[in-house]
């Protein structure tokens, strides 16, 4: 017999008028030349301010554009992404002869030699759980424009290097990232366990150390040119600082796969909160394993659950949870708290309120990508997608999560 959510959701039709909008966009939206003293960029216009515009190029990046000095042509034919074997060959030259690509059907991975396909294998399993998770709660989603390109590093020491030139220096102890500006994923391994004959069993953990000469250094020179952008400041790296090497992977392969099947918007600015809290649901291996079990008590991420009910009983503030939605203060405080409880909260959520929280992610998505998000905007946006008080929310998010015990 079906569960009472899948039967729920599956009468839930949450596809609207602006996804069509989109899926359209792809199909005839023209492509623009922009020059910028000697910097010739070719793409879409994504989104378009008084001042500033964010444009997409034929790989995915987003480039921030300054309307005042930079000037714009319309080219002739609607933008195209570019070819997956053309994608493939610029990733050959970026990184060199010591690196091999492995494609699968969204994504391209970039490993050490022998590697890549058992990573590629890993990544692409997680877009189809992502997919399965969400379908069947009602939500509608859009397939990636782009192939997906993740980066593997033999050693920390390289990782490190791409990182910096990637602007992704200021994390430390980072195991990997997902950076929407780029949209790569990147982290790294070790030789201590060679992953061409691992498992990835749940047991599986694969130490981080500094690798031996005999791998060449990934070259920052051959990276493809960085300019700091001020998307960066609307969307930053995501980067996971503990778990072993699947679950890092797992972990930003989630946000990867959400900026580009709709759930997250790679322009504007998402509350942290949502972000990590949708990436930390999926590193459990009962949402993964669609065999696991049909009940949320097998679904939970059981780290993540034990760490935010110490949180609750002793730490957290009463009805604290309109100061949490409306800014990021516990993820600059407690990170650790804020990992547990953004996993919660999203949790309930996705599971009690599918098509309320599909609601809330299309509002979120929707805004002025170029607009700041305040603490009166976020509450607002929180309050009519969810139609709830705070304050009755926080006793019913608190009772359900005490449930699953």
């Amino acid at each position: 017999m079906r569960p009472t959510w899948f039967l729920i959701s599956a009468a839930l039709s949450v596809i609207t008028a602006l996804e069509f909008a989109t899926a359209s966009a792809r199909e005839t939206s023209p492509t623009v030349e922009v020059r910028n003293d000697k910097t010739v960029t070719t793409g879409r216009m994504l989104a378009q301010g008084k001042e500033r515009g964010t444009l997409l190029d034929r790989v995915g990046r987003l480039h921030d554009i300054d309307l005042n000095s930079a000037k714009l042509k319309v080219l002739n034919g609607s933008f195209q992404a570019l070819p997956t074997t053309e994608l493939r060959n610029q990733l050959s030259r970026e990184f060199g002869k010591n690196f091999e690509i492995s494609s699968t059907r969204h994504y391209l991975v970039v490993a050490t030699n022998g590697r890549a396909a058992n990573y590629a294998a890993v990544f692409e399993d997680q877009y189809a759980t992502l997919q399965r998770y969400f379908k069947t709660r009602g939500f509608s989603l859009s397939d990636p424009e782009f192939p997906l390109v993740a980066i593997v590093f033999p050693d920390q020491r390289q990782f490190t290097n791409y990182a910096q030139v990637d602007n992704a220096k200021s994390m430390t102890g980072m195991l990997g990232y997902y950076s929407p500006r780029t949209n790569r994923v990147a982290l790294f391994e070790s030789q201590a366990k060679s992953v061409a004959v691992s498992t990835f069993d749940q047991n599986a953990h694969f130490p981080f150390s500094e690798q031996s000469s005999e791998i060449v250094p990934f070259d920052e020179k051959q990276h493809l040119d960085w300019k700091p952008s001020p998307l960066d400041h609307r969307s930053p790296i995501y980067g996971s600082n503990q778990g072993d090497l699947k679950s890092t992977m797992i972990h930003e392969a989630t946000h990867q796969i959400a900026y580009n099947i709709g759930l997250h918007s790679r322009v504007g600015e998402t509350p942290r909160w949502v972000v990590e809290g949708m990436a930390t649901v999926f590193e459990s291996d009962g949402v993964r394993d669609s065999s696991a079990g049909w009940t949320a008590k097998q679904r939970i991420n059981l780290d993540r659950y034990l760490s935010f009910q110490n949180y609750a009983k002793t730490r957290r503030a009463a009805k604290s949870l309109k100061t949490f939605i409306e800014c990021d203060s516990l993820y600059e405080s407690a990170v650790a708290d804020f990992y547990a409880q953004s996993w919660a909260l999203s949790f309930f959520l996705v599971e009690t309120r599918p098509r309320q929280y599909a609601s809330y992610l299309k509002r979120i998505s929707a805004r002025d990508p170029f607009a700041k998000y305040p603490a009166k905007d976020r509450i607002v946006d929180f309050k009519e997608s969810f139609q709830v008080e705070f304050d009755l929310l926080d006793a019913q998010f608190l009772r359900y999560i005490d449930g699953l015990k």
